[in-house]
């Protein structure tokens, strides 16, 4: 049986975008809809109700910029390897992030 090798794939974010705000080491990750992913540092009802998906990601702070782990399956689906998309944070909420594609 082959072994089957484990694939990250991430998202850099310039900390620039959050205005200075720290962000924890573990977000949650909302698939609103067919173009827009979510991302907050802490359990939003509201988003939950309407999220196709929702899991928890990993963030790591690497040189200036946040790296967040995105699950293969979700990454497949928007298809961010081959898709431009622009990433935004909510002016109420630094720590909100939203990722259009």
């Amino acid at each position: 049986m082959a072994k089957q090798k484990l694939v990250e794939h991430k998202i850099k974010v310039d900390e620039k975008i959050t205005h200075g705000v720290k962000l924890p080491e573990t977000m949650f990750l909302y698939a609103v809809d067919t173009q827009r992913l979510v991302l907050t540092t802490r359990p939003n009802k509201t988003l939950e109700e309407k999220a196709i998906v929702k899991e928890k990601v990993k963030v790591f702070d690497e040189k200036s910029k946040y790296v967040i782990v995105i699950p293969a399956k979700i990454y497949n689906f928007y298809r961010l390897e081959e898709s431009d998309y622009t990433v935004m944070v909510s002016e109420k909420e630094p720590t909100t992030i939203i990722i259009a594609v």
